[in-house]
């Protein structure tokens, strides 16, 4: 594993901690050498790893006591690199944006409009994580349509869908919902689902025991196959079923990742273990498609005000 993999995935490891409630600016972090056996890497290798993050202000390294979440992480979870927020107000300022104006502009690009997104899925493990990442990370109106319902759709689904901006699938429904989508002439993005959850902290903790609590049984095929894909060791995989499995038979030290359609089954009763937080799921091609649809969609209404000719939205998105 080179020094740049480590950065990353320590870097996603520590922001999806502290977006989850599980880390805390000032917690103490694993060691080097804790580290370096968890990624097999030499321990020296991690330690320059973590100055890298330490230069982005993320962590502090702390001589005889450890490493821990920077007690000063100004803007909580969700703050990108310094270094990266200083070029992007400098590549604004070169396109002649002054730095005190760059906020309105990705303001209008993005908000000037909340777009109305329909998830056609077939699990609800899938429609509960996809719908959480478009609303809380690209901002659209989205929500969850079994793909059974478009079997044979009836009209007033037809009718409902054709309010929508959008409508987002992934592979196995992507020849039904671009039938659908071309009734109701409305655009469809054919999402692909990332490497992220089962790389970096996936392959790690799967040398390890890990509980994977699912809200929908439907949900254990494909995500079994993805494990497997992946080269992961199955007989550390014990998967939990809402209303099927008692999840509280989850040991206590046991290491748990509880998808977003399992935590809504469950509402409010308690499962044990250590949670592991959850993942973004796209790829960058698909983020990119789902940004250039937000941006496309918003230009025209977002400038007008501003006196910059309209772009005009693509009649289709990228595909992913």
């Amino acid at each position: 594993m080179t020094k740049d993999t480590l950065v990353e995935v320590l870097r996603a490891r520590i922001l999806r901690g502290l977006h989850a409630g599980t880390l805390a600016p000032g917690d103490r972090l694993p060691s080097a050498r804790e580290a370096g056996a968890e990624f097999s890497a030499d321990h020296r290798l991690v330690l320059a790893a973590y100055r890298d993050l330490a230069a982005e202000k993320l962590v502090e390294i702390r001589q005889r006591t450890g490493i821990y979440v920077a007690r000063r992480f100004f803007l909580g979870a969700d703050t990108p690199g310094l270094e990266w927020l200083i070029d992007t107000l400098h590549e604004g300022l070169a396109r002649d944006v002054p730095i005190v104006r760059l906020h309105e502009w990705f303001q209008r690009i993005v908000l000037t409009r909340r777009l109305r997104a329909v998830l056609v899925e077939g699990t609800l493990d899938q429609i509960e994580g996809i719908c959480y990442e478009l609303r809380a990370d690209y901002g659209f109106d989205a929500r969850g349509l079994d793909a059974g319902d478009l079997a044979d759709p009836a009209e007033s689904v037809l009718a409902d869908l054709a309010q929508a901006d959008l409508l987002i699938t992934t592979r196995p429904f992507a020849a039904l919902v671009r039938r659908v989508g071309e009734r109701v002439h409305v655009p469809v993005i054919v999402a692909e689902i990332g490497l992220n959850p089962m790389g970096g902290d996936w392959r790690q903790l799967l040398r390890e025991p890990l509980h994977l609590v699912l809200g929908d049984e439907r949900s254990i095929p494909a995500l079994t196959r993805r494990f497997e894909e992946f080269g992961c060791t199955m007989e550390n995989l014990h998967i939990v079923v809402v209303g099927r499995d008692d999840v509280s038979a989850i040991p206590a030290d046991g290491v748990v990742y509880v998808t977003r359609g399992a935590a809504r089954a469950l509402g409010s009763t308690p499962i044990p273990g250590h949670h592991v937080p959850p993942a973004r799921g796209f790829t960058s091609a698909t983020a990119r498609a789902l940004i250039d649809h937000v941006v496309r969609a918003n230009v025209d209404e977002a400038f007008v005000a501003l006196g910059v000719p309209p772009v005009g939205p693509r009649s289709r998105p990228r595909q992913a």
